[in-house]
This record gives C-alpha cells, structure tokens and sequence, in this order.
C-alpha cells in the first residue's frame, strides 16, 4: 500500500508525479485523465511551500475563463471565490499563478 502524499519524501513525491505524469498519457477516457490530473495537482502541492501563497487574484491552470480571489490557505489548499461568484471554493496550491495582490473592495 502507497503512503498518503503528506507522508512521502521529496523523493517519493517526484517519482509519484512521474508516475501520475505516465499514467495521464495512457489514460483512454476524459473523466480517467481529469481524475488523474486532479491526483497530480494534489501531489505536487505537497511540494510547495504554503506560506508563499498570499491573498490575491490568481489564475487557475487549467481553467483558463476563471480567477480564483485567494482568502487564505489551509494545509495545501487556497480558499476564497471565483471572481463573479461569491460561493466559497478551493483549489490545491499547485494550481494558482498569482496575478496580483487586491485590496479590500477590489
């Protein structure tokens, strides 16, 4: 049995994604590649470090029509809104590319 992503090395974490990375290639079905690229995002954000993540207007990969307004981070994922819907949402770190920080009413 694999260890969780949390419990795994930098190491274990590399060839975890290499793995995921494969895997999406060969994957047959849409729903199969999504599932997989999901499995990938998750992972790597346990290789990024949390606190580098500030609250702002980010983009989303993979999401190219939307921006995420980051209120704040828990563990490995960023939480707040979509722009245009007030509906919490979150996102694994991994995901978001800051575009700028915002100031309250922005």
């Amino acid at each position: 049995m694999k260890k969780l992503f949390s419990q795994m090395s930098a190491l274990e974490l590399e060839e975890e994604l290499q793995e995921i990375v494969d895997a999406i290639s060969r994957a047959e079905f849409p729903s199969q590649k999504e599932l997989l690229e999901r499995k990938y995002y998750t992972a790597k954000a346990y290789t990024l470090e949390p606190a580098d993540y500030s609250p702002g207007l980010y983009d989303i990969e993979g999401e190219p029509d939307d921006r995420f307004r980051l209120q704040y981070v828990n563990g490995i994922m960023g939480w707040g809104t979509l722009v245009g819907n007030d509906e919490e949402a979150s996102f694994p770190i991994s995901m978001l590319t800051f575009v700028k920080n915002e100031q309250v009413g922005d």
